[in-house]
């Protein structure tokens, strides 16, 4: 089966999917292109990454800063910004955004009706997407472009029907998108091993250690049986022993299971053969609740 996101959902992310500031990448060299800095901030590309507000998830996951390469500066800015540049300049800049790989920066093919699209914006084959550009745009362009988006980069639906003896917690998340950024599969495994009692354990971006540390407090301990339980999880370890990805075992070769820590990537139930040809490449590695659980 196949799974889309719902209208409320395009309705949240319409709302979230492009942060307040616009943020624009760029090399040393561009930066001396003729660009009025005046009313922005430069900030160093080292500063940025560690700066508090700009390591924020809705930053984080909208500009997509892990594909972003070959950028020495940032110029934050007010949305308002980019519309007073001359149209020179401003094409100059948002060509950079696409040269330097970032988030927020899309086929033109993924807008049906490109001419809703303000010229400006659209450079070299591709929609450049900032704040005030987004706010002007008419829901439907917006719900289209999110929609198409999310199937065409991130997900596109396929997972196995809920089956009736889907635990009741997890029911309510099985097959769904979320509507905020960040949740991630160690904390979709996490929700799942309490149970369902800790609810906003499955909201959270969740690292390593953390998980880990959860997974002794439960009484998880590796084992290396073939045949796996309910309740059972499996990690994916690369050659350095950094989980990867991990999930929960619902029993007849089901998963409970989310891919990345975006809002695009929703909870899913998939078969072991969808879900393992993902992580093939890696080390498996199993748990299981011991019996010195209360």
């Amino acid at each position: 089966m196949k799974i889309k996101p719902t209208k409320e959902i395009l309705l949240s992310w319409m709302e979230s999917y492009v942060p307040e500031k616009d943020l624009f990448f760029l090399s040393k060299e561009q930066l001396t292109h003729g660009i009025d800095l005046t009313g922005v901030l430069i900030m160093p590309i080292d500063e940025f990454y560690s700066h508090s507000t700009y390591g924020q998830l809705n930053y984080v996951n909208g500009y997509e800063y892990w594909n972003i390469k070959s950028a020495q500066y940032v110029i934050i800015a007010k949305k308002e910004w980019i519309e007073s540049m001359a149209e020179g300049v401003k094409q100059f800049i948002l060509n950079s955004q696409v040269q330097c790989g970032r988030g927020l920066v899309l086929p033109a093919a993924f807008m049906q009706e490109i001419e809703k699209i303000p010229s400006s914006y659209t450079v070299n084959g591709h929609i450049v997407i900032q704040r005030s550009m987004w706010e002007k745009l008419d829901e439907s362009s917006k719900e289209q472009i999110l929609a198409t988006m999310v199937y065409e980069w991130w997900d596109n639906g396929e997972c196995e029907k809920t089956p009736k003896f889907l635990p009741s917690f997890l029911k309510p998340f099985a097959n769904t998108f979320d509507y905020h950024q960040g949740a991630n599969c160690l904390a979709a495994v996490l929700y799942a091993i309490s149970e369902g009692e800790q609810e906003w354990f499955i909201y959270e971006w969740i690292h390593q250690k953390t998980f880990l540390e959860k997974l002794k407090q439960y009484h998880y301990e590796e084992f290396l049986d073939e045949e796996l339980h309910q309740g059972d999880i499996v990690v994916w370890q690369d050659e350095n022993g950094i989980i990867q990805h991990a999930a929960y075992y619902i029993g007849e070769e089901l998963y409970f299971n989310k891919h990345g820590q975006t809002m695009f990537n929703p909870w899913k139930i998939l078969a072991k053969d969808q879900l393992y040809k993902e992580w093939v490449h890696l080390a498996l590695v199993k748990y299981r609740q011991s019996n010195a659980a209360a």
